[in-house]
């Protein structure tokens, strides 16, 4: 919402709002950008075993710490957010990360490449999904956030698209170390110098505003969040559930060469599934912005039924069909990074959003780093990925449903903590 003093200075100060608005979500794309560096470093496998000796289980074994370790801290990083601000977070996450790639390239054993990774694992919940998707909606507050929020998180298809053009020959020609050192350059082009030069909080405008101060972010955390427990456990069941199913995201690859698809093929199903998320969230952020709550949650639960599953059911029916398919489950797929925030943003308000939002993503996390195994485990015993797809869909329609409640429950909570006479800037979210 753009200040309004009641002095001369409005149209400077309306101008200078907009200006820092447009860098924070330049920032935040930036951020969103920078979560594609996990899948960058799937690319290090197959060096990262001849770097160290060790088979692909050993060293995969990087990702269940690096997740987890972010699952332990996202719960406490929405307080540190509104303790600290998004311009320290961003900076002291991003210049982390950066220098855990950079740490993890020149591991000398896989002691100090797990260390690492735990390392990441913290720096993380600084600079991606939290203060990103924070910046966006409390930057936005006008009737197209959605769509916004859509187009900002699109920063992670369009670094997948950039990893799947430029990094295979970087790891062809500079190896395992030469790859995380890309990786670390990469992050400090696109979250680095973004958060150190354009990163900044609307306290820092409307504070200039007379009678505008807001209060003390240390008083706000426990007070704003009391009562809302029930909200914040099914959140927290809803992110969980998504999180099983977006684990085909990371085994994409596998499961194209699980239906016979050439090697070939299954690339560029691979960057058709990034193109599609390019599209899919700014239509999903849209639809927040122009349909009621139960029109889109009718929507959602009909992209899970025609996503994956179909997948599961046609995808051996040749290449074709999954061309034609994959655009839907982008859509579907996009749902916890589009729709999830926003619903948390209209179930608890902004001013609860940081500290809500960070446990729900702590909660993903954690189903992430049990799915990956499980869909795995599910290919063994069955020879293919289909019932992991069918599973992961089934549960999500339950994550939509856990969500609404979610929502109504939130909604009839905000009315009874802030009361009608609240501020619409604070006491609602449209």
């Amino acid at each position: 919402m753009t200040p309004t003093p009641h002095d001369g200075s409005s149209a400077v100060l309306d101008r200078r709002y907009r200006s820092q608005r447009l860098m924070a979500t330049i920032a935040a794309f930036g951020m969103m950008v920078t979560v594609s560096t996990v899948a960058a470093a799937g690319f290090t496998v197959v060096p990262g075993t001849e770097h160290f000796g060790v088979g692909a289980g050993r060293y995969l074994i990087w990702y269940s710490v690096f997740t987890l370790s972010t699952a332990a801290v996202y719960t406490y990083a929405g307080r540190l957010l509104e303790r600290h601000g998004a311009r320290v977070m961003s900076i002291g996450g991003s210049i982390g990360v950066a220098a855990s790639f950079v740490g993890m390239g020149f591991a000398p054993n896989l002691a100090a490449f797990y260390a690492w990774a735990a390392v990441l694992g913290v720096s993380w919940t600084g600079c991606t999904y939290l203060v990103a998707t924070h910046l966006t909606t409390v930057w936005h507050t006008h009737s197209r956030r959605g769509t916004v929020v859509g187009i900002v998180a699109t920063g992670f298809s369009f670094g997948g698209f950039l990893w799947g053009l430029v990094f295979p020959p970087i790891v062809a020609n500079f190896g395992f170390t030469g790859a995380f050192t890309a990786i670390a350059g990469f992050v400090v082009l696109f979250a680095v110098l973004p958060a150190i030069f354009l990163v900044r909080e609307t306290s820092e405008i409307i504070s200039e505003v007379p009678g505008s101060a807001e209060p003390d972010a240390r008083d706000r955390g426990r007070r704003l969040t009391r009562g809302f427990t029930i909200v914040t456990a099914l959140l927290g069941a809803a992110f969980f559930l998504f999180a099983l199913e977006s684990a085909f995201v990371s085994v994409q690859p596998a499961v194209y060469d699980n239906l016979g698809v050439s090697a070939t093929t299954a690339g560029l199903l691979v960057s058709v599934y990034s193109i599609s998320g390019l599209i899919a969230k700014p239509i999903l952020g849209y639809l927040h912005d122009r349909l009621g709550v139960i029109a889109l949650y009718t929507v959602l639960v009909c992209l899970f039924v025609l996503g994956l599953p179909m997948i599961a059911l046609f995808g051996d029916l040749g290449s074709g069909v999954l061309f034609l398919l994959l655009p839907v489950a982008a859509l579907s797929l996009s749902v916890p990074t589009i729709i999830l925030p926003l619903v948390t943003l209209r179930a608890v308000g902004q001013e609860r959003f940081a500290v809500v939002y960070g446990f729900a993503l702590s909660a993903f996390a954690v189903g992430l780093a049990a799915a990956l195994p499980l869909w795995g485990l599910i290919r063994d015993l069955t020879g293919s990925y289909s019932l992991a797809m069918l599973g992961g869909a089934g549960l999500g329609i339950v994550g939509v449903l856990i969500s609404f409640a979610a929502y109504r429950v939130g909604r009839s909570l905000r009315h009874d903590a802030d009361g009608p006479g609240r501020p619409a800037s604070v006491a609602s979210t449209r």
